[in-house]
């Protein structure tokens, strides 16, 4: 399985590392489904910062 379409889910993706650089309420906002693959989260995120995350 590519890394790319494996499933995290929200809560995980709150926590990470990858995102540590949002705001925490705001990032939750956004990610509102259950889970995302990367490329999904990376998307929202994006659309919604205006930026990807490092």
């Amino acid at each position: 399985m590519d890394k790319k379409s494996k499933t995290y889910t929200r809560e995980a993706l709150l926590r990470s590392k990858r995102y540590a650089g949002y705001q925490k309420d705001f990032l939750a906002a956004v990610l509102c489904k259950p889970e995302y693959t990367l490329a999904e989260a990376d998307k929202a995120v994006k659309a919604f910062f205006g930026k990807e995350g490092d």
